[in-house]
């Protein structure tokens, strides 16, 4: 091993400690490899710097695109209204239309998109036959990780595989090359989590919102209401709520404000308090005697307004679910100033199981939480129209651009014949199918740039100087060596397997990104190395890659449906663990049957 080898090495056992720890931002993580391994001179800056104009990085930017089309145009909206009409009242059925929809989704849109946008019909089609919505979330996000193993453009994850394989001088991968795995994996899947559902599948109460459950139910709004009256003399009356800053100042939440019989329900920032009026607090009981204390506010003996003052005409409320890779995510309500940046408040915020609804204003919003808010029909509208959020209200997803639908569609399956019959690079065709989405109107300039998920963008071109300095190093020769020296006696087939395992546990660490970039040089020297198919090896890291199923953190397809599901770690761990060990033991079946001699 030489110094440059026990750099590198150090460098990637760092990165990994780092993303498993999840302390720091993972493009932060990525950029800070790249700069180490510049000033470290295991790179040059034309190695550090060449991700960022790698076709494969150009072609998922490109991508990300193409989803954003087929959402705004309603192309994948209408999948959900099927699995709602189909599934009748079979739960078995909605399960597996569920995952085979979203699927057909996956393998030609980014993954989190179908999921995000399927989201809000399955939460529907769940409460309308009163099953419990954690029975249908977690088959949700597992059928889009089993869709993007169907085709190249499936997963980022893929596309980078198969430019590593072509960078090492090899064919890359044809769009439907993956089709034959992916397919049995998806099959494999569905009957596993069909099989296991009354084992596996979470039913959590708490969450349990059915047609005939109300989110004042479900969160328990009225058992942390209470009602004051502001007397002579308070040095309250005159002063808008603005002024008096009771969420900082207390952690307190004005709901209503009841003034001569009319009620004012979520006031403006601008509101003023009045002598006389009826105020609607959310708050804990110490906090409600401090304020009163400092006010000399009236507490009543009964909350007469209760959760009943919330409903109003005008306003509804709706339940959001935070997209994993929002820049809001660490942040406070009150940093973030909720209600003047999106004209809704915040009602109550739903995080491991349990409604939290005191004290919002300091809470840091974290991946996985749904937001239970109350605004005007046009903020709701707005917000659905955010990338931060998910909005679970079905009549709330009316695509914008339904007349452009059969364009979309005509773009999308001419983007997949184009790379059927190899007229271009991926990435140019992928260019050429997002500028026609724009052209056509199918998706606006400005909805495209929102599309394309920059940390992912920055984190795969960042991360790709790791795998720059792991070849021009010969870190990979070496890791290769050890690995055919330790495995080869015992023939392709164990170094194989082991390739496939180490992949699939990596990628639950550092997400299939990464993993993709990291293992897939490795895998095709250590195939050169033993004279076995590299194309046999890389396709497996890309399946392997693919299946992040044992934790909510290894995708954010994951994490996408953990608040809404309710579900905990344990939940991914027993049934992610079992599909996919189950799923990667066919992949490396079938790799043997169709490459291997």
């Amino acid at each position: 091993m030489t110094v440059e080898i026990g750099f590198v090495l150090l460098v990637t056992a760092a990165a990994m400690a780092f993303f498993a720890l999840s302390r720091f931002p993972p493009d932060l993580i990525a950029f800070g490899v790249l700069l180490t391994l510049f000033f470290g001179r295991a790179i040059t800056a034309e190695q550090a710097l060449r991700g960022f104009s790698n076709q494969a990085v150009v072609a998922i930017g490109a991508i990300f695109v193409i989803s954003a089309a087929l959402i705004s145009t309603g192309v994948a909206s209408v999948v959900g209204g099927w699995i709602g009409r189909l599934s009748g009242r079979s739960e078995a059925r909605l399960i597996g239309l569920t995952m085979a929809s979203v699927a057909v989704l996956s393998a030609f849109m980014n993954s989190v998109g179908a999921t995000a946008v399927l989201l809000p019909a399955v939460v529907v089609a769940a409460r309308a036959m009163d099953t419990p919505v954690s029975r249908v979330l977690m088959p949700l996000a597992f059928g889009s990780l089993l869709g993007a193993m169907l085709t190249l453009v499936g997963t980022p994850s893929n596309i980078l595989t198969s430019a590593v394989l072509q960078q090492a001088g090899y064919a890359g991968f044809g769009i439907f090359e993956f089709t034959p795995f992916g397919l049995i994996a998806l099959l494999l899947g569905i009957g596993i989590v069909l099989i296991g559902r009354r084992r596996f599948l979470p039913i959590r109460q708490g969450i349990k919102h059915t047609k005939r459950t109300s989110h004042d139910d479900a969160y328990r709004l009225d058992e942390r209401l209470f009602e004051v009256v502001v007397p002579k003399g308070s040095e309250l009356a005159r002063k808008t709520l603005r002024d008096i800053r009771l969420g900082e100042r207390f952690g307190v939440a004005v709901l209503a404000v009841e003034r001569d019989g009319k009620t004012v329900v979520s006031p403006q920032p601008d509101h003023v308090i009045l002598v006389g009026d009826y105020i609607v607090l959310s708050a804990r009981d110490d906090d409600i005697q401090r304020l009163c204390g400092v006010y000399g506010l009236d507490v009543q003996d009964r909350v007469r307004l209760g959760a009943n003052a919330l409903r109003t005409e005008g306003l509804s409320m709706a339940e959001l679910v935070l997209m994993p890779r929002s820049d809001l995510i660490g942040r406070t309500l009150g940093e973030v100033d909720f209600r003047e940046t999106y004209g809704v408040s915040v009602l109550g915020i739903w995080r491991d199981g349990h409604p939290l609804r005191t004290r919002l204003a300091q809470i840091q919003i974290q991946s996985g939480d749904a937001l239970l808010v109350q605004g005007t029909q046009a903020a709701l509208h707005k917000l659905r129209e955010s990338t931060d959020f998910v909005v679970l209200t079905e009549e709330m997803n009316v695509p914008a651009r339904r007349n452009r639908a059969p364009l979309a569609i005509a773009i999308l399956l001419s983007f997949v014949v184009a790379l059927v019959l190899q007229l271009a690079p991926v990435a140019i065709v992928g260019i050429a199918a997002a500028v026609a989405m724009v052209a056509t109107g199918c998706v606006t300039m400005d909805e495209a740039r929102r599309a394309v998920q920059w940390r992912a963008i920055l984190l795969i071109s960042a991360m790709l100087s790791l795998a720059e300095a792991m070849v021009g190093t010969g870190t990979v020769s070496f890791l290769a060596d050890w690995a055919t020296g330790s495995l080869g006696t015992l023939g392709v087939l164990p170094v194989l397997a082991s390739v496939l395992v180490l992949t699939f546990l990596f990628t639950h660490v550092m997400g299939n990104h990464v993993t993709a970039v990291l293992m897939a040089p490795l895998a095709i020297d250590a195939a050169v190395r033993m004279g076995a198919d590299p194309r046999m090896f890389a396709l497996g890291v890309a399946l392997a890659a693919t299946s992040g199923f044992a934790s909510p953190y290894a995708h954010p397809g994951n994490l996408l449906v953990m608040g809404p599901g309710n579900y905990r770690f344990g939940d991914f761990f027993r049934l992610g663990l079992v599909v996919g060990l189950l799923t990667l033991t066919a992949s490396f079946t079938m790799l043997v049957l169709i490459y291997g001699r």
